[in-house]
């Protein structure tokens, strides 16, 4: 159950947001074996970024929550995807792209009424 939220200065349109989307799912497949029904992703868009005590107007940052551990190969293999989906797409520099990933035990995930 990973949520992914990317946080961009820019208004992204429905389909490059579609685009990395599908990147995102993807990539948890891939490396996390994670799979897309059960995969939630949010943008959130028109934030103001500041980087080197300036203003970011090429960069994100994007916070990944699951259920879970993930080796250090793992994390670096996602990091890695998420800079290229964002210069790919957005053309942001890979430089200008923070990730956070944090990893939950399944009781403190709740769903459905529920914790897994």
């Amino acid at each position: 159950m990973p949520i992914i939220n990317s946080i961009t200065k820019e208004k992204l349109s429905d389909n490059v947001k579609n685009a990395i989307k599908t990147e995102f799912a993807n990539m948890m497949m891939d490396v996390a074996g994670k799979s897309e029904n059960w995969l939630m992703v949010r943008f959130t868009e028109g934030d103001d970024l500041y980087f080197h005590g300036e203003p970011l107007d090429k960069g994100a940052i994007v916070e990944i929550q699951l259920i879970g551990k993930l080796t250090r190969e793992q994390k670096e293999k996602i990091s890695a995807r998420i800079c290229d989906i964002f210069e790919n797409n957005l053309k942001y520099p890979k430089d200008n792209v923070y990730i956070v990933i944090q990893e939950f035990a399944g009781e403190n995930w709740g769903y459905n009424g529920s914790t897994f």
